[in-house]
């Protein structure tokens, strides 16, 4: 359990008060810490693991006991027909200890102990990087569903003032009814995104809730400009090697496959012979015998005192030992299959990983840019709408482009916030620390905005 000490996470240090004001992501990993039911019974579940180990250890440890008794009774003698009755009473007390000399399969299960003791730090550690990634996302989610509800009513706007406009232009004869009929078709589609974006909301916050146990109705949001922080090292097999040396879930089947080693050499116990200690002391009084008519037996006291070695040697148990030996090793073959299905997968993930991380990083850049250009035919078309060579459409067309960019933009900065998180939890290098970070990217949404 000492080679994991140090990784036991800090929980519950802190205090939450839930206010008014928007929620950012340090909060809301505050009160998951505090009310995530999944880590609570991760972690619940590494308390009672633990125990494991003390259990094999108290094995090997002196087992000392102390028995005392009291007994009242009667005796009813009979002897040549005369009949005697009297009193029977006795008292004492003994003190034994046992203690294992010799025993491969307890010294074995000693091993065993610790490496459960040792995956299942391994897994709450786990489980806690699992919650941040989960809030993370949770969180992130609620922020990408704000933003297409936003994108949905610009574009539900844009295309209603289109129908008004050809409604108008089909009533004084300028177009044909077809116009209309597509354009209403396409603004009771837009109605419909609009309505399916806004439940989608709804749910994303329903799950963001479960996680943290209180409805966010606020959240800060992500800044235009956040740091767009490389991997580093910039090396995709750096990043395999540092999965394959610190990720948790691998770090878990690796003691899984101790654990299973040490059952599988314990099992084997069962053809060694054992020794074994036990000493003993008591001491026994018992009162006088007084049969009326026969006779008398006197007071006896007596002390014992004993020191036993035990040396056992199985020879044959009906093939339970060599029955249990390859049930063992069948099971340690089980873990190591685990363990290397767990490598591939980690190495898999770490490689996805990093390179989803690159990937992102230029799509932040390159919806940055399309932000900008978006803007600058926003622009010119208002300017031309001004100078009277564009309509109101075609101003409510560029805004609604303007949208769909700014969303795509956020959409592409909340995944990469996601991803860099998820590129650390995989290395198993993932902190409270890291969400502070990004906590600093976060500001409040405009007051103009109520979602």
């Amino acid at each position: 359990m000492n080679k994991l000490s140090h990784y036991l996470p800090a929980l519950f240090l802190c205090t939450v008060t839930t206010t008014s004001s928007a929620l950012d992501l340090t909060e809301a990993m505050d009160l998951a810490q505090q009310y995530d039911t999944t880590f609570q019974a991760a972690y619940a579940n590494y308390l009672a693991t633990i125990e494991a180990s003390s259990q094999s250890t108290s094995a090997v440890l002196p087992q000392i006991s102390f028995n005392a008794r009291i007994q009242r009774g009667e005796i009813e003698n009979d002897s040549g027909g005369t009949v005697g009755k009297s009193d029977n009473n006795n008292e004492g007390f003994s003190l034994d200890l046992n203690q294992v000399i010799f025993d491969k399969t307890v010294f074995d299960n000693l091993d065993q102990g610790d490496a459960i003791a040792a995956k299942a730090l391994a897994d709450v550690e786990s489980a806690k990087q699992d919650t941040i990634i989960r809030v993370a996302t949770a969180y992130f989610n609620v922020l990408t569903a704000i933003d297409n509800v936003e994108t949905a009513s610009a574009e539900k706007k844009a295309i209603g003032k289109q129908l008004e406009q050809s409604k108008e232009r089909f009533n004084v004869g300028l177009s044909a009814i077809t116009d209309v009929k597509e354009q209403q078709a396409s603004y009771d589609i837009s109605v419909a995104e609009e309505i399916s974006a806004i439940n989608n909301l709804s749910n994303t916050r329903e799950a963001l809730r479960v996680i943290i146990n209180v409805y966010p109705g606020k959240l800060e949001i992500a800044q235009d400009d956040i740091p767009l922080v490389v991997p580093e090292p910039m090396d995709i097999d750096a990043w395999q090697d540092k999965a394959l040396q610190g990720n948790f879930s691998l770090l878990a089947t690796k003691y899984s496959v101790d654990a299973a080693q040490s059952a599988y050499d314990g099992s084997k116990g069962g053809h060694y012979p054992t020794l074994s200690l036990h000493a003993s002391y008591g001491q026994s009084k018992t009162e006088p015998l007084d049969f009326s008519g026969i006779g008398t037996l006197p007071e006896n006291e007596r002390t014992d005192s004993s020191v036993l070695l035990n040396l056992n040697i199985p020879i044959y148990s009906g093939g339970f030992t060599s029955s249990t030996v390859r049930q063992k090793l069948s099971e340690l073959d089980i873990a190591k299959a685990l363990q290397e299905q767990e490598k591939r997968l980690t190495v898999a993930l770490a490689r996805s990983a990093y390179l989803s991380l690159e990937a992102d990083i230029a799509q932040v850049r390159a919806r940055k840019q399309a932000v900008i250009s978006t803007q600058t035919s926003l622009d010119a078309t208002i300017a031309g709408y001004d100078a009277g060579t564009r309509t109101s459409v075609d101003v409510l067309i560029s805004q609604r482009l303007l949208y769909s960019s700014q969303r795509d933009y956020s959409v592409a900065r909340h995944t990469y916030i996601t991803d860099s998180l998820e590129l650390k939890r995989v290395a198993g290098i993932l902190t409270i620390t890291d969400v502070d970070e990004i906590n600093k990217w976060l500001i409040p949404r405009p007051a103009e905005n109520k979602r």
